[in-house]
């Protein structure tokens, strides 16, 4: 039996026995991205995050794994958009990460040192975000969209 990528993702973070280090609890915030990410957007770009709501499903303290990284976290969350609902428009700190699209289709708007463009994205995309990358996204369907967020982040 193979499983797609998104599910074998998620079984990587459902909860199990035995983990070899401790799984930090859920964050208790519910914003999509850090307010010093958040810069004036473009004029095609989403002006505010609105309609979407988000599922922790749990996170790593790296610094277990890798000395250097002891302020990092590695955190897994469900991030779905409404329909006409919006991410607004950010640039990535050192939060690199990875955005895969479970269902549903998404308008990025995205900006990676070329200027802005619309990009189209569909179920089974997988979008890398790193340091430098300014986007942001709006469910132009008349379907939620859900994905898969893996990222690194500053440990809280």
């Amino acid at each position: 039996m193979q499983l797609s990528l998104g599910a074998s993702l998620i079984l990587l973070f459902l909860p199990a026995s035995g983990f070899a280090h401790p799984v930090i609890p859920q964050h208790a915030s519910t914003d999509v991205i850090p307010a010093a990410e958040h810069q004036a957007p473009p004029g095609l770009a989403p002006h505010q995050t609105r309609d979407v709501s988000t599922k922790d499903l749990g996170a790593i303290a790296l610094s277990q794994e890798f000395r250097s990284l002891n302020d990092r976290v590695f955190r897994a969350r469900l991030i779905t958009i409404e329909p006409g609902g919006s991410v607004a428009w950010h640039e990535h700190r050192q939060r690199p990460g990875v955005a895969y699209l479970l269902s549903g289709s998404l308008v990025e708007i995205r900006d990676d040192g070329q200027g802005p463009r619309r990009i189209l994205r569909r179920q089974g995309d997988a979008v890398f975000e790193q340091t430098g990358v300014r986007h942001g996204w709006t469910n132009t369907s008349a379907l939620p969209a859900t994905a898969l967020v893996v990222d690194v982040i500053p440990m809280p």
